[in-house]
Order: structure tokens, then sequence, then C-alpha cells
């Protein structure tokens, strides 16, 4: 997998996140996952349309002497696109907006909370979630923090990361 961020933003990174800590007195996780959800669906959504739609193309240029043949060909076509449908490539053609955005925020919620940033009282936490594969930024802070810093400071570090997002450098 290639690296989100090259060397020297690494240390440009680790040298922000420190100063956001010593300024807020908070605990700043950056997490980045390759996938928020293996998304199960959407490779048998471009199963069945692709399916479809490659029964039709081959229904136009072969002819389909036995009725039977019509309903096994559309079955084998779209297992087999099915199967196709599991890269990466394809589950992004299948995938609507608002599914990825939810994904990503309910997977960015599971970690702050398996984390335990939230139940520690004493301490107050933000989090940056990226999600390689949806090419997604979460970010979620504690309501104690969101009097003590200002959305610039959090959007300048997001926009570190934005940069590669937007070059390809993603897993």
């Amino acid at each position: 997998m290639r690296n989100i961020l090259i060397q020297d933003d690494v240390a440009s990174v680790e040298a922000r996140l420190k100063q956001f800590e010593n300024n807020t007195g908070c605990e700043l996780l950056l997490v980045i996952t390759n996938a928020s959800d293996p998304y199960p669906g959407a490779s048998w959504r471009f199963g069945l349309i692709a399916g479809f739609a490659l029964s039709f193309i081959f229904s136009y240029y072969l002819e389909f002497h036995y009725g039977w043949m019509w309903p096994v060909s559309f079955l084998i076509v779209c297992l087999f696109m099915t199967w196709v449908g599991h890269f990466n490539w394809a589950k992004k053609l299948a995938l609507s907006d608002w599914e990825v955005q939810r994904e990503c925020s309910e997977k960015a919620l599971e970690f702050f909370h398996t984390l335990g940033t939230s139940k520690v009282s004493h301490k107050v936490t933000a989090m940056i979630m990226v999600s390689t594969m949806e090419k997604n930024i979460q970010l979620l802070i504690d309501e104690k923090l969101k009097t003590q810093i200002t959305q610039a400071e959090l959007d300048e570090l997001i926009d570190i990361m934005r940069v590669h997002f937007k070059a390809g450098n993603v897993g």
C-alpha cells in the first residue's frame, strides 16, 4: 500500500499534532483505515446491473434458440459480474455518495467510542479518521474542546492530508 503522507509531511503533521496538544491540553488521535466498510451490497448491486446490461448486449449479438438459455445466461453473467464487483474499482462504481458518507460517519463514531476517548472524563480528545478507499476524512471532537479551539486550526491539519488525496497518493 502506498503511503498517505510523504516523509516531509509526517514531520509536519507530528509537529502540528504536538503543537495542537500543547495549545489545547487534549489528545488528538489520527486513525487511518483502508476502508470504512466492506460494502457487501455494492458487489451484488454491481453484479446485477452489469449482468443485466451485458445480457442485453449478448442477446443482441447472439441468438438464443431455446427459451431457457436467456435466464441461464443472465444468471451466469450476473454471478461472474458479482465476482468482478468485489474489486475496489467496481465497488466504487456501485456506491452512492450518501452510503459512503453514512458508513464513514458510523466508522468514525465507532473508533471514537471504541478507543475509549468518550469514556475518559479527565482528558479531552479529538479524532481525525482517514479512509483511503472512500478518500474521506472525518473529524470528531469533544464538546469541551469545541470552545477551546478554532475550526481554522483543525482545517489546517486536514488540508495537509487532503492535498495528497487529490493527487491520488492513497492506498
